[in-house]
This record gives C-alpha cells, sequence and structure tokens, in this order.
C-alpha cells in the first residue's frame, strides 16, 4: 500500500518576505515551521514547495502540486494586520462534503488543542479565495499561525518551545486528516542534499564552474526537479547525492 503523500508549502520566501514586525520575518517562520513538520513525519510521502529561501510563484506552488497529486496539501503562515490568534483557511468554492473541509476541521481542531497552554485565541475554520486554494485540484488547507505584528504573539514565535509544540500540534492534525493513528508519525533520518559533482579529481589551483537547479533535503523534491530538467532537454542531468 502506497504511502499518502502531503505537501507542506512554506509561504512566501526570496525576495518575498511576507510579514515583518519585531524583528521576524514571515518567510523564514514558515520555512522553520514547515522543515521542523517534515522531520517529525514518517510513514507519509513529504514533500516541500520550498526547503530553502528562494522564491516561488503561486502558480508554481500550484503546478506542485498538481505534479506531486498529494492526499493534503498544506500552505504554512504566520499572520499580521493587528490581530491575535490562529485561523485556517479552505477554498470559499468548497463544500461541507468536502475532503478539505474534513481535512481543516480535523487540523484546526488538533493544533488549537495543542496550544491550549498559551491561551491562544481561536480565530476560527474560514473560507477563502487565496490561490493555493481555489486553484488546487487537491484537498488544500492554508493556516495562519499567530500574529507576528502582535508583540507576544511575536515573543512566542522566538520560543523554542513554543515552536516544538505548534510543529507538533501540525502533525497531530496531518495525522487525523489523513485517518492515521495517533502517533503514528515520529522523526526520521532525512536523505543528504542534492549538490552537484564532476565524479573527477581536481587539481589543486583549479577553477571549477558549476551549474545546479536546485539543492534538496528530501529525495522526492530531488527526483521531481530532475524530471522536470530532462523535459526540458537536459538528457544528462542527474542527482548528486552528498550526506553531512
Amino acid at each position: 500500500m502506497s504511502k499518502p503523500v502531503v505537501v507542506l508549502d512554506p509561504g512566501h520566501g526570496g525576495y518575498d518576505p511576507g510579514a515583518v514586525a519585531y524583528g521576524l520575518r514571515e518567510k523564514e517562520l514558515n520555512l522553520k515551521l514547515a522543515l521542523k513538520v517534515a522531520g517529525k513525519l514518517s510513514g507519509v510521502k513529504v514533500l516541500l514547495t520550498r526547503e530553502s529561501d528562494v522564491f516561488v510563484s503561486l502558480v508554481d506552488r500550484v503546478a506542485f502540486s498538481r505534479r506531486a497529486e498529494p492526499d493534503l496539501f498544506l500552505s504554512l503562515h504566520a499572520n499580521a494586520g493587528g490581530g491575535r490568534g490562529f485561523e485556517s483557511f479552505i477554498c470559499s468554492r468548497a463544500g461541507a462534503d468536502s475532503r478539505a473541509f474534513e481535512m481543516q476541521g480535523f487540523m484546526h481542531g488538533k493544533i488549537i488543542e495543542a496550544l491550549e497552554p498559551w491561551a491562544i485565541i481561536d480565530r476560527g475554520l474560514k473560507k477563502a479565495a487565496f490561490y493555493v486554494l481555489r486553484h488546487n485540484p487537491h484537498p488544500a488547507v492554508l493556516i495562519e499561525s499567530l500574529f507576528i505584528d502582535n508583540e507576544r504573539e511575536a515573543g512566542l514565535w522566538r520560543d523554542p518551545v513554543f515552536v516544538e509544540t505548534l510543529a507538533d500540534g501540525v502533525v497531530s492534525g496531518i495525522e487525523a486528516a489523513l485517518e492515521l493513528p495517533a502517533g503514528s508519525t515520529k522523526p526520521e533520518a532525512t536523505g543528504g542534499e542534492a549538490a552537484p559533482g564532476t565524479g573527477a579529481a581536481i587539481a589543486p589551483g583549479t577553477t571549477l564552474y558549476t551549474v545546479q537547479v536546485g539543492a534538496f533535503a528530501y529525495i522526492e523534491n530531488a527526483r521531481m526537479r530532475l524530471d522536470e530538467a530532462r523535459m526540458a532537454g537536459f538528457e544528462d542531468a542527474f542527482i548528486y547525492q552528498k550526506r553531512f
């Protein structure tokens, strides 16, 4: 039986920082949370729309989902705009009988439950026409974890215990959404980064010019990028694995 597929989508990145407040940049928080969640998941196939501080367009994020055909597409964000608390979204067109609606309920409940010790305000389960929800052909949920322009909640994002608890809540939510046994996911070692290689000895002082199309911590992401390169005509493209 094949594993369920989860796409984690850390919002913003590269020249798009997202919300900025109290010395925090949303793009960094989104990526931090995505990597922590990915590291805590097993028993599922995890893919990330980005694994570093790079810009990925909304169109490319949805295209990634189309290729991956996930059981769940989860977009991770931090909020801003003068409010407080946690909220989640699905597409405004999603009905009560949709898989996204069901998954949102499971995920939202588990995350709020995990954050209860911090007395985080529950802003509710909502709908919106966000691009990654509206154009996604697969069940998609977007979460907004606290407001970084709120001094208290910005401080929580700096608390490693809080961030770990938030990640645990997201993992529990994914387990519930995919109807996996509670606690069935656990940390596991990931593969090494993909990096370019020559396969030949290099003499001291030699200048080496390298071209690469990505560096990934998850082999599935590297394979998808390799397929894209070969489809573009780069038949000699390959994956080089480097362990640290």
